[in-house]
């Protein structure tokens, strides 16, 4: 606490940033029905249960903010962006993921 120099009263600290929303906590609230939104929860719930089942811990296993927590985080991230690497790789080979519809000829 910082003391008032005027009247001798302690003074609080107020943050006036806003709160952040954090992985381990409430994740923030979408209205609407938005199918992008919809696929990466379902990638998120299935990355959580592989890594349950490969015995490793997820962010919600520690207390948010703590250096354990943090760490699992980045793996969390990590783990991510090789699953969407794959993804890509597979779409890359695949003619039908060509833009346009069912490989280049149709």
């Amino acid at each position: 606490m910082l003391a008032d120099a005027n009247h001798g009263h302690p003074r609080k600290f107020v943050s006036r940033l806003p709160k952040m929303p954090c992985m381990t906590h409430e994740p923030p609230n979408f209205s609407g029905n938005d199918p992008v939104r919809d696929e990466a929860r379902a990638l998120e719930a299935s990355i959580r249960a592989i890594r349950r089942a490969q015995g490793k811990r997820n962010p919600e296993d520690f207390p948010p903010g703590s250096p354990e927590c943090l760490a699992i985080m980045e793996e969390f991230v990590r783990d991510v962006g090789r699953v969407l690497a794959l993804d890509i790789s597979n779409r890359e080979g695949d003619d039908d993921s060509h833009l346009d519809g069912a490989g280049a000829t149709g």
